[in-house]
């Protein structure tokens, strides 16, 4: 396939906008409703999301004084864009650029992209003059600075174990895992689960029927289109966070799976990641809230243990070859 052709097939249809988006419509609903689940509300019709950002669409763009609209709009439309970079720039089954450039994906890109919905975040926060907004910028910077380090340890064992920073791995039915490897990559996995509910929170779930933007965030003083964005942003970054988690994490613990039962291990650990994540939503809604907290909060407790395990785990690996 020509590469021009096959980037507007990329970028466009799969795994593009077009797929994108409706696989960003599942895994929010998908999340949504465990969450739901756990903490005691109905589960919300499929379509809920998308009622309610076009009802978002439908209001006012608002910014109190001295916000510029011109930045928060720049950031907005940026969110979108970096999470579709992401999903474009993996090698999942089918992408039209894996035949055409030989893509096989880059985890130091694909961790810098997923990045980007959090810190524009911090950066609306920060850039309006609120400080309902600044005070929330601030908890949320703490807490991407707690899961930033599981999250590159996580990175780094599993580049050091496949001795590649390339994503895509193909399946060697004679290469069977043993087990210091089997070890190196599910604490790998583990380590960077640890960042999920970080890198794809959403900043506007709802707490008991209200909008969690009416409950105060970084995002608290945007409305309009500009919430919207915002929000569509934040699924699509599910969805590059749950399928870049299976591409580098679980794709590498069934090395010798091949075929149709390897295109069902992308599905289900996409879908199940998304789940994940909305169980640990619900979880945290439950727990009691505490009135100290740690400067990094728990992350920089057993997650950064777990990653620094996977290392050490990935160097002995690499020693018993």
């Amino acid at each position: 396939m020509n590469g021009v052709v096959a980037s507007i097939l990329a970028v466009l249809i799969y795994p593009g906008v077009l797929v994108a988006v409706v696989a960003a419509l599942l895994l929010s609903w998908g999340r949504t409703s465990a969450r739901a689940t756990l903490i005691g509300n109905p589960i919300p019709g499929p379509l809920r999301e998308v009622r309610e950002v076009r009802a978002t669409l439908e209001r006012d763009a608002v910014l109190p004084e001295g916000a510029y609209g011109g930045i928060i709009g720049l950031a907005s439309s940026t969110a979108i864009i970096l999470p579709l970079i992401a999903l474009i720039l993996l090698p999942v089954p089918g992408n039209p650029l894996v035949d055409a450039i030989g893509l096989r994906g880059d985890l130091a890109a694909e961790g810098a992209l997923l990045l980007g919905v959090p810190l524009l975040r911090l950066f609306v926060g920060w850039a309006i003059p609120s400080p309902y907004t600044r005070l929330a910028a601030d908890r949320g910077a703490r807490l991407l600075a707690g899961a930033l380090l599981p999250m590159v340890l996580g990175l780094a064992a599993i580049a050091e174990q496949l001795t590649t920073l390339q994503l895509q791995v193909l399946p060697d039915p004679r290469n069977p895992l043993v087990t210091i490897t089997l070890i190196t990559r599910l604490l790998a996995a583990l380590a960077f689960a640890f960042s999920l509910p970080v890198l794809a929170r959403a900043s506007t779930l709802r707490v008991g029927g209200a909008e969690a933007e009416l409950l105060g965030g970084e995002l608290s003083e945007v409305s309009g289109r500009d919430l919207a964005r915002f929000r569509i942003a934040e699924a699509l970054q599910l969805v590059a966070v749950a399928t870049l988690f299976v591409a580098a994490f679980l794709i590498p613990l069934f090395p010798t799976l091949e075929g149709a039962g390897r295109n069902v291990l992308w599905i289900a650990g996409i879908l199940a990641t998304a789940v994940s994540i909305g169980a640990w939503d619900g979880f945290a809604a439950r727990a009691p809230v505490r009135q100290e907290r740690p400067p990094l909060s728990w992350w920089l407790g057993l997650p950064v243990l777990v990653g620094l395990l996977a290392l050490v785990a990935a160097a002995w690996a690499a020693r018993g070859v």
